[in-house]
């Protein structure tokens, strides 16, 4: 947008009226404990009273319900959805232990989330598939938090980047004299419980103040088996955790691998490669699945989840404290410093994880040449043969001495059903940790002219560090031919001299013979031969640790002056305000030597193991710079304007930006008040998305598996930039209050990361129709370039991209009653519901293939790049204070909505039904400074609804835990801080 335009646009807006804030009068005590910083404006006004729509969560109002956790209270925000907390590691792609704020469902990286008006660095991980840094609010101490405001509109034009969806300010106590002692016990089905410890001293004096807190929490580990709905048989979702890549696995004739390269052979499953393989005899006997696609072939199904946690063993520590000083002078300094620490020590996971190439190599003369291939005199395979006549005859049948009369391709994963050796036969275990450092500084003061100033600093740092286990790819083919532990397993060198099973040397064993029983059940294998197990020895050495510590950095400055202009209107005169901010950003990414592509690039140019992908070292920072300015102005004694625009220069090729933002407040009653507000927004690249390869892994639906999704970054990005508006109206009266707000966006050049999934949709709708020369093939590797399948998808290649528009549009309604004056105490009632009108996405292009182009409102949306998008939600609550006793009942609802890619499961039905719960809490005061709460989260212990998912329900939504018992107490020792 031209300056020309910005001013006619600001011009214009004013002689309509947009509108402001008015500021009340008060006492210096109660100054101190009200509002101090407003988000939405460097102009102290009253948030909800604002022309903004702001929500403000003070920690009474929490502590009456339950004092939730911030993912918990993010989750059940009306105007939030899509929410990445408490997703599990097949929908976040390694964020356990993390959190994020999604407000209207348009992305965690378009919501701001500050810390007392200040910035925050982002979590060094980003959302997978979406390539969207953002802040980890578990960093956040809820003990220092006195009230969280919620700014549910763009605000860039104040803020800058990210605060293109809205804001989120945490805003820490200032009530606090003495020392308070807070702890609470939560517990639900599956559960051994958890903690939560947190202690805050506050001392204030005339001059000086200060607050230091501390917090501690633990989880314990809950397994998906404890939830019924969490593990389901195959018959009832085929992609609930069930991978047709497992141990047992299934095997093919070298034969028919060469017969599917002639293009001939049997059509099955395997298939759309025409290959035909034969599950491993001992299949069902291990509680493995067992598909049959006639002509005596078959596939043999692992289920994965089994293995897993709903929640990971979590141990958290979070450390916050500042100082407040008043100098004679009557400048003002302020200094705050937030350590935290998240502990996830042992990640659960499957036993091992599945090739991404299956098949292995076969030259021209039909002969196998590499990959998991099981020799003729292989001795689990000698002993199969040997016991199961009519698996002997499918494979090719057996010679004169007992070996097989062909090599036999093995489609599976190196340890399955019979857990991994060495970890009490059960899953394998990775950890990780998150470390966070804050410190920030203000001085402030005012000029004998009368001008407010503010000049600030923030430091911050953020680590985290993410190790997984993997199988060696050349490890895992020596293995095979009995050269397991006395070679190299990551090269894959072979001593000289060395034979077979002899000498140090271990054959791996991929038949059911190899296991003592089903690691989840203990049922016996009856197949079982002790002499063929495979070692702890073998499986340690067939196992390397992958892993990579990411390191985010800012710095931000800013110089902030306010006050009043000689200016005036017929209502008064006009505030403003002004600034310039300097913030650095930096990023590093150090894997280690493994994991290190320019170091251990692999057979394949993707590092050593065979399912996840190594890592290209990076390290990069960059300066942007900004102002902007705000005016206040009273237009008449009952309209108020706010007009503020911002400048941010990023430099190089993403260049600048300048955002306005007008808002107004038209007082029309005492009772009735409108407001209104327009604004663009904008939202530039992040250093992860700019340059650099990362790779995720993501269910690949034709595969029936999970496949490598290798992300691309882009130096060509463009800021993403939205007009967004506002129009809402107050009113107020008596016991009542109640607000309404529609809203809109309207997003352009969106950066998202391509779709795998239309990415997939486009190339087999390619190859269906015979275009093999078209430019979306090259996006994915297939186990055979010549004849291209969705079953032969090994990885595929996304690109971040300034993607489709978006046009997005709802209503906010918000209403409270409170009858104060009842002979048995308070009585309230009140909720709110969000309503999502459209969420229209345009179509954008891939490789010249146009994708999407959909309303996305109502659908689950896993076939493209956005989250879960109910169409309503609502909360409804009444509360009863009388005495020292408080009573409070909430019903939450969430609207069905659709699973767009239809039946996967074949009941006919792809809804993910609505959901309602009922939530009691009681809060008593008791004496001595006590307080107790009891909390029933879920009264009638609600299953979340069904989705076709892993873990058979949506993890961005709904709360899988159901009936949730919680005890809370809290003891204050008052006059402490004196």
């Amino acid at each position: 947008m031209s300056i020309k335009s910005v001013l006619v646009y600001s011009i214009s807006a004013a002689a309509l009226a947009a509108g402001g804030t008015a500021v009340a009068q008060e006492t210096e005590e109660e100054a101190r404990q009200a509002t101090v910083v407003v988000t939405g404006s460097f102009i102290a006004g009253t948030p909800e009273d604002a022309a903004l729509p702001v929500d403000v969560l003070t920690a009474g109002d929490l502590k009456l319900e339950g004092s939730p956790s911030i993912t918990d209270l993010v989750r059940n925000l009306g105007v939030s959805s899509g929410i990445d907390g408490e997703t599990n590691q097949f929908a976040s792609n390694g964020l356990e232990g993390t959190s994020n704020i999604n407000l209207r469902g348009l992305g965690a990286a378009r919501t701001l989330v500050l810390i007392n008006g200040k910035r925050q660095v982002y979590s060094p991980f980003a959302i997978g598939e979406q390539a969207q840094l953002f802040v980890d609010t578990n960093q956040i101490p809820a003990a220092a938090i006195g009230r969280i405001e919620v700014l549910k509109d763009g605000a860039a034009a104040l803020y800058g980047s990210d605060a293109i969806a809205g804001v989120v300010n945490f805003i820490t106590r200032t009530d606090l004299e003495g020392l308070e002692l807070s702890g609470s016990f939560e517990t639900f089905e599956g559960t051994d419980g958890e903690y939560d410890l947190s202690a805050a001293y506050g001392w204030q004096s005339d001059k000086m103040s200060f607050l230091a807190s501390a917090g501690y929490q633990y989880r314990n580990e809950v397994p998906l088996l404890e939830k019924d709905w969490a593990v389901l048989p195959f018959t009832e979702n085929p992609v609930g955790g069930w991978s047709g890549i497992g141990n047992p696995g299934t095997f093919v004739p070298a034969s028919n691998v060469a017969a599917a390269q002639a293009g001939t052979g049997l059509a099955n499953f395997l298939g759309n490669q025409f290959i035909a393989g034969f599950a491993d005899p001992g299949c069902t006997d291990l509680g493995a699945f067992q598909s049959d696609f006639g002509f005596g072939t078959s596939l043999c199904r692992f289920q994965f989840t089994q293995f897993d946690n709903l929640v990971e063993e979590e141990e958290r520590y979070q450390l916050y404290s500042e100082f407040n000083y008043e100098f004679d002078s009557g400048m003002e300094l302020h200094i705050e410093g937030l350590f935290a620490n998240t502990d996830v020590p042992a990640w659960k996971t499957s036993p091992s994880y599945p090739p991404q190439q299956v098949l292995g190599q076969v030259d021209a003369e039909g002969n196998l040449i590499a990959g998991p291939i099981v020799p003729v005199d292989h001795p689990g395979l000698r002993a199969t043969l040997a016991n199961n006549p009519a698996f002997a005859a499918a494979v090719g049948g057996v010679d004169a001495d007992g070996n097989a009369n062909q090599e036999l391709i093995f489609i599976g994963r190196s340890f399955g059903f019979s857990g991994f050796p060495g970890t009490g036969f059960g899953p394998q275990e990775g950890r990780r940790e998150h470390t966070t450092y804050r410190i920030s500084g203000d001085l402030s003061g005012k000029f004998n002219n009368g001008i407010d100033w503010t000049t600030s600093v923030v430091w911050a740092q953020s680590e985290a560090d993410e190790r997984t286990n993997d199988s060696f790819i050349n490890g895992f083919a020596n293995a095979l031919q009995g050269f397991g532990v006395c070679s190299d397993a990551n090269s894959g060198a072979i001593p000289a001299g060395a034979v077979a099973g002899e000498g140090g040397c271990e054959y791996y064993n991929p038949f059911s013979n190899s296991i003592a029983a089903n690691a989840i059940t203990g049922e016996a294998n009856p197949n079982f031969d002790p002499a063929l197990a495979n070692s702890v020895e073998l499986a340690n050495w067939l196992t390397g640790e992958t892993g990579t510590t990411v390191t985010n950095d800012l710095f931000v400055f800013d110089a902030i002056f306010s006050g009043e202009s000689p200016l005036t209107a017929p209502g008064g005169n006009v505030g403003w305000a002004a600034g310039v901010q300097l913030r650095q950003e930096g990023r590093e990414v150090d894997p280690v030597d493994l994991d290190d592509l320019t170091v251990n690039p692999g057979p394949e140019g993707n590092g050593p193991f065979s399912f996840l992908a190594g890592t290209t070292p990076f390290d990069d920072d960059r300066d942007i710079y900004a102002i902007f300015a705000e005016f206040q102005i009273p237009l008449y004694d009952n309209v108020d304007v706010q007009a503020a625009v911002r400048y941010e220069d990023y430099g190089g090729a993403i260049g600048s930006t300048l955002d306005p933002k007008l808002a107004a407040k038209w007082q029309v009653t005492d009772v009735f008040a409108l407001r209104g507000n327009a604004q663009t927004s904008f939202r530039g690249p992040t250093l992860n998305q700019l340059s650099g390869v990362a790779t995720t892994l993501q269910f690949v639906a034709p595969t029936g598996a999970f496949k490598a999704v290798d992300q691309f970054g882009n130096p060509d990005l463009e800021p993403e930039t939205a007009f967004s508006y506002n129009v809402g109206a107050i009113y107020e009266r008596g016991g009542f209050r109640g607000t309404i707000d529609y809203w809109s966006f309207d997003f352009e050049d969106l950066i998202i990361v391509e779709s795998q999934e239309q990415i997939v949709g486009a190339a087999l709708a390619a190859i269906g129709g015979g275009a093999t020369d078209s430019p979306i093939l090259s996006r994915i590797t297939f186990q055979d370039p010549v004849n291209p399948s969705g079953a032969g998808i090994e990885r595929i290649q996304t690109r971040v991209v300034n993607g489709p528009g978006v046009e997005t549009s709802g209503l906010d309604v918000r209403g409270d009653y409170t009858l104060s004056e009842l002979a048995f105490g308070e009585l309230a009632f009140g909720g709110e519901v969000t309503y999502v009108f459209e969420y229209n996405t345009s179509p954008y292009e891939i490789d010249g293939v146009a994708v999407g182009g959909e309303d996305i409102v109502g659908q689950f949306n896993r076939s493209n790049p956005f989250r879960s998008q109910p169409q309503w939600k609502a909360n409804l609550y009444a509360n009863l204070a009388t005495g020292p006793h408080n009573f409070r009942a909430v019903v939450r609802h969430i609207d069905s909505y659709d699973d767009e890619r239809g039946d996967l499961t074949g009941d006919e039905n792809s809804e993910i039904d609505s959901q309602t719960t009922l939530d009691l809490f009681y809060n008593v005061e008791l004496p001595y400074e006590f307080d107790l709460g009891l909390s029933v989260v879920n009264v009638f212990d609600e299953d979340p609804p069904f989705a076709q998912f892993d873990l058979n329900y949506d993890p961005y939504t709904h709360n899988p835990f159901g009936r949730t018992f919680k005890v809370a107490v809290t003891k204050r020792f008052e006059g402490l801080g004196n």
